[in-house]
């Protein structure tokens, strides 16, 4: 960040860098802010990984991605705990995945 005497100019955020603010890793689950960066970006069009995120501001960092399957459906995975021990047997999404789809959307 650089001082002027009229304004302060921040530098800008990659393209591929998003913050937002989830519930945080502690048992008291206070909001915290976690950041999403866009590591790889696939083939337009191609089966396989289409997007793919390092997620920083829990405990680790955590990867999210977004695979294209055969068909042509989407389907989203995280390598945090909550996603690999229970992610097969619920429908729902973790907080990481839940948390990037909804950036930049309106509050229902």
């Amino acid at each position: 960040m650089v001082k002027t005497k009229t304004k302060v100019i921040r530098p800008k955020l990659l393209p591929g860098v998003v913050f937002t603010s989830l519930p945080g890793p502690t048992r008291k689950r206070e909001p915290s802010p976690y950041c999403y960066r866009l590591t790889h970006r696939g083939e337009a069009g191609g089966e396989g990984c289409v997007l793919l995120w390092d997620v920083m501001g829990g405990r680790d960092i955590y990867q999210v991605a977004l695979e294209r399957l055969p068909g042509g459906k989407l389907r989203w995975y995280c390598t945090c705990a909550d996603a690999v021990y229970r992610g097969e047997s619920r429908p729902q999404a973790c907080k990481h995945v839940r948390g990037l789809q909804t950036t930049g959307r309106a509050p229902a």
